[in-house]
């Protein structure tokens, strides 16, 4: 499972910088010198369409923004806006519109003077796919290592139970898990990129594993298992009667047994 996670974290690396290309390419784009050019081309153009509908739905628990267009070649028949104004909540079913597309994104939408830049623009998607991957990463390692580690130790852990640094990792895994959420944040408001936001998640998560270690150190009690890689030493004593018939000392003896497993202290 944890290979299969990777697999796709690493498909998902291999599509940011191309898609970081387009982006650049969108910005620097111009005016197309023709009508209609071919959708490859890296350049504006404008189109005509007419509205079929509007849907507005500004709710705290779920937000649409949705321009429907009557059917038309080349045209999408519907387009998210991202946000009611300034022109969505001014159009009603029948309008004629001016699309500005870009290859297969209709980045703007136009009328009477009024401009509204859409949510279908290349903008912002390689920083995205990069939140994903390091979060998808964070998942397949964790899920690559602990599967190895109960394959290799299943009967250690059949006998002792699961150890506490299982746990502990589990925690860690999750909380690296979260932290391309504020990567992408700081990437956004850097203007770096996909570059700033893998350093911000490569700074967070050691950060993260010395704060769950600073509070188990804290919320651990005496008798709780550390998380530690060595294994549990028991004592047993003996019975002092037949030591005695044996000659043996009376003082009680201790047998020391030692297993080494991982999780165990």
């Amino acid at each position: 499972m944890g290979l299969v996670v990777l697999a796709v974290s690493a498909a998902g690396l291999a599509a940011v910088p191309e898609t970081v290309a387009d982006e650049r390419r969108y910005l620097q784009a111009r005016p197309c010198p023709g009508s209609v050019p071919a959708p490859t081309e890296n350049c504006l153009h404008a189109r005509t369409a007419q509205v079929a509908g509007v849907v507005i739905r500004d709710e705290t628990k779920h937000e649409e923004f949705t321009l429907r267009l009557r059917a038309a070649p080349g045209l999408p028949e519907e387009i998210d806006m991202g946000s009611a104004g300034p022109l969505l909540q001014h159009l009603t079913p029948g309008d004629e519109v001016t699309l500005t597309l870009w290859r297969d994104y209709t980045v703007a939408v136009a009328r009477d003077g009024a401009v509204q830049k859409t949510a279908d623009t290349p903008e912002g998607e390689a920083v995205f796919i990069t939140a994903f991957v390091l979060a998808m990463t964070s998942v397949g390692v964790f899920l690559l290592h602990t599967g190895g580690s109960a394959l290799a130790r299943a009967r250690t852990w059949a006998t002792y139970g699961i150890p506490a640094v299982l746990v502990f990792r589990t925690k860690w895994a999750f909380g690296s898990a979260l932290c391309p959420l504020p990567a992408l944040v700081l990437a956004a408001l850097s203007g770096l990129g996909p570059v700033a936001e893998i350093l911000a998640w490569c700074a967070m998560v050691p950060l993260v594993h010395r704060y769950l270690r600073w509070k188990s150190d804290r919320e651990r009690g005496r008798h709780a298992r550390p998380l530690t890689t060595r294994a549990p030493i028991r004592y047993t004593t003996t019975n002092r009667s037949s030591r005695r018939a044996r000659g043996a000392p009376t003082a009680t003896s201790a047998t020391r047994t030692t297993r080494r497993a991982s999780g165990w202290s």
